[in-house]
């Protein structure tokens, strides 16, 4: 018996477009099994505690992952010669990313605020497009964004209290 609903199409991996098809496999190979990645750009990895400058932390490929065994979604760098996750940063609910510069984007880490520099503008658009998707996406299903409504309410209680005023 046939159901209404169209098969799930399987995401495929979306590897770097400064690396090779071997090098792409390599990196693909590196995320483990069921996980996927829906972009991958070179960077470099910086971060930066309170008020002091960017310190470079690492180069690699970044991945933009979608993690099943753990059900969660991370931001993944690895060193593809030496098969090794360099730097890795989950996205959590409160999730938030800027991008200062088209080439450059940061977001609070655990600890640190921290820097993705990329080689390649077009992987840097890339890149945040899906991630701000992803990061949007999750903040409707989990109602985080009602803090948005949260900081409108001043504003609203201001106007409503105009109105009783000109009421009186």
């Amino acid at each position: 018996i046939m159901s209404g609903n169209p098969p799930q199409r399987r995401p495929t991996n979306v590897g770097s477009t400064l690396l090779t098809k071997q090098e792409n496999e390599c990196l693909f190979n590196h995320l483990g099994k069921k996980c996927i990645t829906l972009s991958s750009a070179v960077v470099q990895v910086f971060t930066a505690d309170r008020n002091s400058s960017w310190n470079k932390k690492c180069c690699g490929v970044a991945c933009l992952v979608k993690d099943n065994p753990r059900r969660s979604y991370f931001i993944r760098v690895f060193d593809i010669r030496e098969g090794k996750t360099k730097f890795e940063q989950e996205l959590n609910p409160n999730f938030s990313i800027s991008s200062p510069k088209p080439y450059f984007i940061t977001f609070p880490g655990d600890t640190c605020q921290v820097g993705l520099n990329f080689d390649n503008v077009d992987e840097s658009r890339h890149f945040y497009s899906q991630l701000s998707d992803l990061v949007g996406r999750r903040q409707r299903k989990t109602g985080t964004n009602l803090l948005l409504g949260a900081l409108r309410l001043p504003q609203e209680k201001q106007n409503e209290q105009g109105k009783e005023d000109e009421v009186d």
